[in-house]
């Protein structure tokens, strides 16, 4: 019953956020209450059956925001402006250099070594799971969750750095926990 009240409130939220982004002014308080309700259901489906709550309440709001989605696209018009034909400015003009080495070692950085790292964070983020109790398949879900996650904010961040030495000192102080799961790795 738990359960079922978890994606009630889940779809609820969806229905919420759906009708708040659709309003003339955005709402910060309607918005605001959409969301609160995702993360009621989502704790509501972790304290109901756990990882597998959470998934069976991350599945009911997805599908919901899904339908409404694809619903507000097929009945939507046609929007009245054209599509912007201005220039990005990420390939150089003319005769500059195109700086290929520097774009590759980007692409990289934001790709190949945050995903590691974030492969690093998600096995402390399992071994500390089971440190603190959590049974070996929620901790494993935890993971789960936490590698997409911390991939996607290390990128973003790494790729929002203006200066390389900088995208190099976030991934350093990401990798700490890593280290850390290394180090206790080795000493055991």
């Amino acid at each position: 019953m738990l359960l079922f009240a978890a994606v009630a409130f889940a779809v609820f939220g969806i229905a919420v956020l759906r009708w708040a982004w659709g309003l003339a002014r955005r709402s910060h308080a309607i918005t605001g209450g959409g969301w609160l309700l995702v993360l009621l259901g989502t704790i509501l489906g972790w304290l109901g059956d756990g990882a597998w709550g959470t998934a069976i309440v991350a599945l009911g709001a997805m599908t919901t925001a899904l339908a409404l989605l694809a619903f507000a696209a097929s009945t939507s018009k046609p929007g009245k402006v054209p599509a912007s034909t201005r220039r990005t400015g990420m390939l150089p003009e003319g005769d500059e250099p195109k700086r290929i080495g520097a774009r590759t070692l980007t692409f990289v950085l934001a790709g190949l070594v945050c995903a590691v790292v974030s492969i690093g964070i998600a096995v402390a983020a399992n071994m500390l799971a089971k440190a603190l109790g959590l049974g070996a398949a929620d901790a494993l879900a935890l993971a789960f969750f936490a590698m997409p996650l911390a991939w996607t904010v290390l990128s973003y961040a790494v790729l929002m750095a203006t200066e390389r030495r900088r995208q190099i000192r976030i991934l350093a102080y990401a990798s700490v926990p890593s280290w850390v799961v290394a180090t206790m790795a080795v000493m055991t």
